[in-house]
């Protein structure tokens, strides 16, 4: 509506200086002025519409970059989205991006040559300029509250003087880093909660196993294969939390001193879980990893993509340490022959995708057992 009156009012103006102009009623002169009065206004007036779609569009492009980093649920989805931010608010002002980790478990080639941006984080929390490779780079350290966070870096390289970025995009990188340092404070409290109920269910679980005998630290290590074998899979990150779990306690009910057969011990497994669809994938993973890929297992005959993602790579964890530690120590093999045996049974006993990520994994799954369960001595 607002247009509108606009448009008409310029034709009634435009209408009233022609019949001015054309009858001579006003020296030439203010006519001149008043004309120049009106370019004057309405360049302003442009000028005014068009900072005002710069502002709107650089406050939607912060908006989408927090709605991004706001669906972070872990640590790497943290440092992705947030590089996908800078891109956001920085659109055509930055040639290149980076969000490094200074203190990552694996630091990138990327940290190689930024040590003085390193140092100087330690006492100074501003916006710094960096020159590397003789080209100059902005850069925001992301301050948070935990002493044991990560030490994260938003880095752009301007098309310009780096100087010279405008004022709001600096307070929008700053904002931007700011609800950064919030989301990671916490996600190292949900960590750290995490490490907690591990280590307190790995106890719990422990103290069942150790009533059998030759069966203690059988779901820490199949934790710790199927945790493997989920990143070899490239589950994400809540798909090898529940994997995790799921793989700890998937026998919790087999070492227990209640009655039953053991082909009763999946169901009763399951059935241990709270209802409530949050805990589905674990109920589903611990019924069904014994199953097998071509129907011949338990306890309802499933066979192939039937039987859910997690309990097919649950199986091939859960009989790898059965050939190669809960066996009797005389029929226990090694682990590239426990890796072979599995691969015979490929296509009937198990998912052809998760034993071939058991042999592409071999090596990282001996070297953390290793650790795990240290040699005896005289071994």
């Amino acid at each position: 509506m607002q247009e509108r009156h606009l448009v008409i009012s310029g034709f009634i103006i435009t209408a009233l200086l022609a019949a001015v102009i054309l009858n001579g009623w006003v020296p030439f002169w203010v006519v001149a002025l008043v004309i120049l009065a009106a370019g004057v206004g309405f360049t302003y007036m442009l000028a005014l519409g068009q900072r005002q779609q710069d502002y709107l569009a650089n406050q939607q492009a912060l908006v989408r970059a927090l709605q991004d980093l706001h669906k972070a649920d872990s640590y790497p989805d943290l440092v992705k989205n947030l590089e996908l931010a800078l891109h956001r608010v920085l659109a055509g002002k930055a040639t290149a991006v980076k969000v490094l980790e200074a203190n990552s478990p694996a630091p990138s080639e990327d940290i190689a040559g930024w040590e003085d941006l390193f140092k100087l984080a330690e006492t100074n929390s501003e916006l710094q300029v960096i020159t590397r490779e003789d080209e100059d780079w902005c850069a925001l350290p992301v301050k948070c509250s935990s002493p044991e966070s990560s030490q994260i870096f938003l880095c752009w390289k301007q098309k310009h003087d780096p100087a010279g970025l405008p004022v709001q995009d600096k307070k929008n990188v700053s904002t931007i880093a700011a609800i950064a340092a919030q989301i990671l404070t916490r996600l190292n409290k949900q960590h750290n909660q995490e490490q907690f109920l591990n280590q307190l269910l790995l106890t719990a679980v422990k103290a069942r196993e150790d009533q059998v005998p030759g069966f203690s630290g059988h779901g820490e290590r199949v934790a710790l294969i199927a945790d493997i074998l989920g990143q070899q899979l490239g589950l994400d990150e809540r798909e090898r939390r529940d994997l995790h779990y799921a793989a700890l306690l998937h026998d919790i009910e087999r070492v227990s001193l209640s009655q039953g057969g053991d082909e009763d011990h999946p169901d009763r497994g399951a059935a241990a879980f709270p209802a409530g669809d949050e805990w589905d994938s674990f109920r589903e993973a611990v019924r069904y990893h014994h199953e097998r890929y071509d129907g011949s297992g338990f306890p309802e005959g499933r066979k192939m993509t039937d039987i859910p993602l997690l309990a097919r790579i649950l199986a091939v964890a859960d009989i790898f340490d059965g050939l190669t530690a809960l066996a009797p120590e005389e029929n226990r093999l090694p682990s590239r022959l426990a890796c072979q045996a599995i691969q015979k049974a490929t296509g009937s006993g198990f998912d052809p995708l998760v034993v071939v990520a058991l042999q592409e994994s071999l090596d990282l799954i001996e070297k953390q057992l290793a650790v795990l369960t240290p040699p005896k001595a005289g071994d």
